[in-house]
């Protein structure tokens, strides 16, 4: 193997890793359409509800 292809492997590996973790600091939730956001907000980014949630508590 070479040094570039493991080089891409451990790439897609952080890649997955950061999105995993991402995924996982999700604290916003809207009712109305199930977006997760990270930012506390009065109404959804996504479809303008005002029923917004954290999402892990």
């Amino acid at each position: 193997m070479s040094m570039f292809e493991r080089l891409g492997e451990k790439v897609e590996r952080f890649k997955q890793e950061a999105e995993a973790a991402r995924d996982d600091a999700t604290e916003y939730r809207c009712l109305e359409c199930d977006v997760e956001f990270h930012t506390e907000r009065d109404t959804c980014p996504d479809c303008g509800s005002e029923d917004v949630v954290i999402a892990h508590d």
